[in-house]
């Protein structure tokens, strides 16, 4: 803002095909900081990849925009991107946010519904300050690493997967 103010706005990147992702818009994070392409760096390294990824920092530092930079460079960047904010979903509603459900699984389910789980299958899911979640749900978070799998709250089988998962947290995990 101050920049713009000042007439010194950094210029913008030229519009070429490769600067572009999903739906026409622009993307591509820029650095010039050493460490921030350093980070970048790695962040293309990693985006081929299968493993899960933890991204730790401060509130405001830009954990989604790097969690996204990461599935646009990866080969999943045509499927779906999925963000849940762990913090901003009670304990009751992320399960079911998070897994699904299936009809008349409990008060009030008139119809089944699909997860965020399954709803990034194939692509990537971002779990937004997972430090937040609930330890009875981290039990099922560790199945759906480990097994690739998901069960819908009141399903009678659980439901296989290929997806990504980025974990984002401000909390000083160790």
């Amino acid at each position: 803002k101050k920049a713009l103010l000042r007439g010194r706005a950094a210029p913008e990147p030229p519009e070429d095909d490769k600067s572009r992702g999903r739906a026409g818009r622009k993307r591509g994070m820029i650095a010039r900081d050493a460490a921030m392409k350093r980070m970048l760096a790695m962040a293309g390294e990693i985006a081929d990849g299968k493993s899960t990824v933890l991204i730790q920092g401060e509130s405001g530092v830009g954990k989604e925009i790097l969690a996204r930079e990461i599935h646009d460079r990866s080969p999943r960047r045509d499927r779906a991107f999925v963000a849940v904010n762990c913090a901003a979903l009670p304990e009751g509603l992320l399960e079911s946010e998070l897994f699904g459900h299936e009809k008349g699984s409990f008060t009030g389910a008139m119809l089944s519904r699909k997860g965020k789980f399954e709803q990034a299958n194939g692509g990537t899911i971002l779990l937004d300050e997972i430090s937040e979640m609930p330890l009875n749900l981290q039990a099922k978070l560790l199945r759906v690493l480990q097994e690739h799998e998901i069960e819908p709250i009141g399903a009678a089988k659980p439901i296989s997967l290929d997806i990504r998962v980025i974990a984002t947290t401000n909390r000083n995990l160790a």
